[in-house]
């Protein structure tokens, strides 16, 4: 991931900052805002990657995530709040032939930006920076028992953008409700080899595991 990547997130919390009117315009209604959710996964260079012991990573995986944040600025028909965000998934696919699986997990947390438009607040630009780690690995099986053969594990510094769609935000007397959210994540983990020469999984060059990382997020809200 490029520096002029990672400042992006930046460059836009300070831009918002410098732009919006001081606080003291209006009270900061609602106070903190917290978000959970199941999280449905879409990475193309994972399912593009060719392990040596066979068959293939799904490229969509499964997970939850989650989210907090305090408001910071509020205009007459938009909010800003800062907080942090994460996620974790995974995804795997059975070895033609065998008990044997190939495997990945995804773990993301960071600092998010999140921009409340509109009379009821209901929709917000989502963005934000921070630690990506995955672990890719083979797991012998049997009928009764299953252990992690091999490991392929990468940490690497990502940023998002995404939007978010609070659909019960604004009734009377309702505090909370159901959240759809889209977010493309991206990270550079670079190319996929084995490290342990001697108990072959990935191969010398399985694929290059980079961005985007497209993730539907279908959660609950509450304030």
């Amino acid at each position: 991931m490029t520096g002029r990547t990672r400042a992006v997130p930046l460059a836009l919390l300070l831009a918002v900052l410098a732009t919006t009117p001081a606080l003291g315009q209006a009270p900061l209604q609602g106070g903190q805002r917290w978000d959970i959710a199941f999280e449905i996964s879409a990475w193309p260079a994972l399912g593009d990657l060719q392990p040596d012991a066979g068959g293939t990573f799904k490229g969509a995986g499964f997970g939850i995530g989650g989210a907090w944040h305090l408001p910071v600025k509020q205009l007459a028909s938009s909010e800003l709040m800062l907080g942090v965000d994460g996620f974790i998934t995974g995804t795997d696919s059975n070895i033609s032939g065998s008990l044997d699986e190939v495997m990945a997990r995804h773990l993301y947390v960071g600092g998010s930006i999140k921009w409340l438009f509109g009379e009821k607040r209901n929709v917000s630009l989502d963005m934000g920076a921070g630690y990506h780690e995955v672990d890719l690995a083979q797991v012998d099986a049997n009928y009764w028992s299953s252990f992690e053969r091999e490991h392929w594990t990468r940490r690497r510094a990502g940023a998002y953008v995404g939007a978010t769609w609070d659909v019960g935000a604004g009734r009377q007397g309702k505090s909370g409700g159901l959240s759809l959210g889209l977010r493309v994540h991206y990270a550079d983990f670079g190319r996929v080899y084995d490290e342990e020469p001697f108990d072959p999984v990935l191969g010398p060059d399985a694929g290059v595991l980079d961005g985007p990382v497209y993730l539907l997020r279908i959660g609950y809200s509450g304030r």
